[in-house]
């Protein structure tokens, strides 16, 4: 054999076989590594889904209070409209009766109520 074979089956040796047996170690922690950091990712992802679901139900509770307040002030709107009209009825109703001047120069109703 050649000597500059048999330099190269050394260095094969002495460099490649330990490169070879170390390399799985470092293999498998660098997949490791990798797989946690993923996890970490996917865990942020996941939290962050969370509080968006939980921001979301906050706003969902704010617009079912506003609807609500909003339908009262409706309703309460629509009662003082109603009273008015029966206001404005009633005086109308006061105008419209018919009135007989007495020589005394009082106004008397006739009718009922």
């Amino acid at each position: 054999m050649p000597a500059w074979m048999s330099a190269i089956l050394f260095l094969v040796v002495v460099i490649g076989v330990p490169l070879g047996i170390f390399s799985i170690p470092l293999t498998l922690i660098w997949t490791h590594h990798r797989r946690k950091m993923e996890e970490l990712r996917n865990q942020k992802q996941v939290r962050i889904s969370e509080d968006v679901r939980a921001e979301f139900a906050a706003v969902r509770a704010e617009i079912k209070a506003l609807r609500d307040t909003a339908t009262q002030y409706d309703i309460s709107f629509d009662t003082s409209l109603q009273q008015a009209e029966r206001r404005i009825a009633a005086l109308e109703r006061q105008t419209t009766r018919p009135q007989i001047e007495q020589p005394t120069g009082q106004n008397v109703y006739l009718g009922g109520r």
